[in-house]
């Protein structure tokens, strides 16, 4: 709903054009006539569904990084620990863990996560 759209429903709603229902289901019915999307089932890469060139790439990389992520969590790190132990700067990982991981190969990734794997050893 629009700003427009949102004002005019306001401005119903002050002079008492309130619309009632029934029922909660009959809310859901008139709330979804119009506008219900449509959905589409997805495949399991993400990268692929959105049209991404690169999806099996953007999958592995993904995949890597969150190996990284829960070696990380399951040995207790700190980010600094972490860091260190990856050849990275706490504010390098940062971005790393945060999804932006672009910019890294996957053979990047696939090192690191062995650093991480050869430091928890």
């Amino acid at each position: 709903m629009g700003r427009k759209e949102t004002e005019e429903a306001i401005e119903e709603a002050r002079r008492g054009g309130l619309k009632r229902f029934d029922s909660v289901e009959a809310l859901c019915a008139d709330l979804n006539a119009d506008e219900t999307p449509e959905i589409h089932e997805g495949s399991t890469n993400v990268y692929a569904d959105l049209g991404r060139p690169d999806a099996d790439e953007m999958q592995a990389k993904a995949t890597l990084v969150t190996e990284i992520s829960q070696t990380i969590t399951a040995r207790q790190l700190s980010n600094n620990q972490a860091a260190v132990a990856l050849g990275l700067t706490p504010a390098e990982l940062g971005e790393l863990l945060a999804g932006r991981f672009r910019a890294h190969s996957v053979d990047d990734l696939e090192r690191l996560a062995a650093l991480l794997d050869e430091a928890g050893r």
